[in-house]
C-alpha cells in the first residue's frame, strides 16, 4: 500500500484545521464584542497568533513537501535510480541522414532545443532540460556529468551500438513516509535521456 493516504490525510486535516482556526476567531470575536463591546483582550490576541502560527507552519511543511522540495538522487533511502539502454536507429530526411532530429524553439529568453529520436521502431521526444546528446570521444555530456550513471555500461553500449543509443535514467521515490507525505511515493521524480550519436553530423538541425 502507497504512503501517500498519509499525504491526502494531512493534507485535509491542516486545509480543515486553518478553517477551523479561521472560525474559532471570528466566532470568539463576535462574543467578545457582544459580551464586553470591546474588540481587544490580549489573553485573545495570544491565542489567536499561536493557532494561526500553527495552521500555517502545517500548510507551508505541507506545500514544501508537496511542491517545493528538491529531489535528491544520492539519497538512496528516499529514491531508486534504474537506467535503461535502447540503440538508436537512423532517420532521415531527404538525403540528409541522422540518429537525433533537434529542434529549437524561437521564443523567450533561454531557448529550448527539442530532441527527436527512434529506437525499437518507436518514436521518442525529450529536451534540453531534460536530455542532452553526447558525441565525439565523449560518452557523458557535462550537463549530465553530475548523474550517477553507469560509466562501464555506458562503454559497453558505446561498444554495442556503434556509438548510437540511448541510455535514459529513471529517478524514482521509495515507498517511505516522507515521501507519502509529499504526495510522491512510487512516483516518478525526474527522467533524463543521455543521446549517444558517433558525430555532430549525425545531429539534423531545424
Amino acid at each position: 500500500m502507497s504512503w501517500n493516504w498519509l499525504g491526502w490525510l494531512s493534507w485535509i486535516c491542516a486545509i480543515a484545521f486553518f478553517c477551523y482556526v479561521i472560525h474559532y476567531i471570528r466566532v470568539k470575536q463576535l462574543m467578545l464584542i457582544a459580551k464586553t463591546k470591546k474588540v481587544f483582550k490580549l489573553n485573545l490576541v495570544i491565542r489567536y497568533v499561536i493557532l494561526l502560527v500553527v495552521s500555517l507552519c502545517w500548510l507551508g511543511g505541507m506545500s514544501y513537501l508537496t511542491f517545493f522540495r528538491p529531489v535528491d538522487i544520492n539519497n538512496h533511502q528516499q529514491t531508486q535510480t534504474s537506467i535503461t539502454y535502447h540503440p538508436l536507429q537512423m532517420g532521415n530526411n531527404s538525403d540528409d541522414f541522422y540518429y537525433v532530429l533537434a529542434t529549437r524553439s524561437k521564443s523567450g529568453k533561454h531557448p529550448i532545443v527539442s530532441y527527436t529520436y527512434w529506437a525499437g521502431n518507436d518514436k521518442y521526444t525529450t529536451n534540453s532540460r531534460y536530455g542532452s546528446v553526447a558525441d565525439g570521444s565523449r560518452i557523458v555530456t557535462l550537463d549530465a556529468s553530475a548523474l550517477p550513471w553507469d560509466k562501464k555500461q555506458l562503454e559497453k553500449e558505446d561498444a554495442k551500438t556503434g556509438h548510437a543509443f540511448a541510455a535514459v535514467m529513471d529517478v524514482k521515490y521509495k515507498n517511505t513516509a516522507i515521501n507519502g507525505l509529499g504526495l510522491k511515493a512510487n512516483h516518478s521524480a525526474v527522467t533524463y535521456t543521455l543521446l549517444r550519436v558517433p558525430s555532430s553530423d549525425m545531429v539534423s538541425e531545424r
